[in-house]
C-alpha cells in the first residue's frame, strides 16, 4: 500500500513532465510505425494515454469532485476508443477521434490557465505552457482524421484525395497548419476543413506570441526583485 501511494504522489509531483514526454512520443513514434507500416495500434494507446495525462491537470480545490467525474468520463472515452483494438474491430473511429479532441481541448485550456498563474518562471509552469501548445497539436491531428473519414475529400494531396490517410497524417498536418509552415503537400479542400486551418494557423501564432511575452516579463519581474538594492 506504501509503495502505491508512493507511486501516485510520485505521478502527481510529475504530471507535467509525464504529460509532456507522453506527447512527444506519440509525436516521435507515429512516423516510424506508419514507415514499418503499423495498423496504429501503439499510436492509439499512447494516445489514449497522453489524454489520460491531461486530465490529471491541476484543478482548484474545490472543484475536487467534478475532477472525479470528468476523470472517470475521460477513463470511460479512452475504453471506448480503445474497444474496437482489443476486440479486433478495426482501429478507434472518427466519433471517438472527435470526442477524445473535445476533451484533451479542456485539458490544454486547464495547462493554460496554470500556466498564467505563475508568478515565477518555474518548470511545472514552462511544462504546463508547452503541453498545452502540443496537445493543441496532437489532438486538432486526431479531429483532421475524423474529418477525413467522415467527410473524405476534406483533405488532399495536390489536387488528388489524400489516399489511406492515418493518425501520423494528422498530426503532420496539424503541426505544419499550426506553425503556418505551409509546406503544400496536404491541403485542406473543403470550406469546414479551411475554416479549422484558419483557426489553428491563428491560435499558433497568438499563442506564441502571447507566451513568449508572459514569460519574458515574469523573468524580468523575477529579476527586478532578486536584484540588490
Amino acid at each position: 500500500m506504501h509503495r502505491v501511494a508512493d507511486f501516485v504522489q510520485w505521478v502527481g509531483r510529475n504530471r507535467h513532465a509525464l504529460l509532456f514526454f507522453s506527447l512527444i512520443a506519440t509525436i516521435a513514434i507515429g512516423p516510424l510505425l506508419s514507415e514499418f507500416g503499423s495498423n496504429g495500434t501503439v499510436l492509439n494507446v499512447l494516445l489514449g494515454l497522453t489524454l489520460l495525462a491531461a486530465s490529471l491537470m491541476p484543478s482548484h480545490a474545490h472543484a475536487r469532485v467534478q475532477k472525479r467525474g470528468f476523470l472517470v468520463f475521460v477513463v470511460l472515452a479512452i475504453a471506448l476508443g480503445l474497444a474496437p483494438i482489443r476486440s479486433g474491430l478495426g482501429e478507434t473511429g472518427p466519433i471517438t477521434l472527435a470526442l477524445w479532441s473535445a476533451i484533451a481541448f479542456f485539458g490544454a485550456a486547464r495547462a493554460l490557465r496554470y500556466a498564467m498563474s505563475s508568478r515565477r518562471v518555474d518548470r511545472d509552469h514552462l511544462l504546463a505552457a508547452l503541453n498545452a501548445y502540443l496537445l493543441v497539436g496532437v489532438f486538432l491531428g486526431a479531429l483532421w482524421l475524423a474529418l477525413e473519414e467522415a467527410m473524405p475529400g476534406s483533405l488532399v494531396s495536390g489536387s488528388a484525395p489524400l489516399q489511406h490517410p492515418t493518425l501520423p497524417d494528422g498530426i503532420y498536418f496539424s503541426f505544419v497548419t499550426l506553425a503556418t509552415l505551409g509546406y503544400g503537400d496536404i491541403l485542406p479542400a473543403t470550406p469546414i476543413a479551411r475554416g479549422i486551418a484558419v483557426f489553428e494557423a491563428i491560435f499558433g501564432q497568438l499563442y506564441l506570441a502571447v507566451m513568449v511575452a508572459r514569460l519574458v516579463s515574469l523573468r524580468i519581474a523575477g529579476e527586478t526583485q532578486d536584484a540588490p538594492p
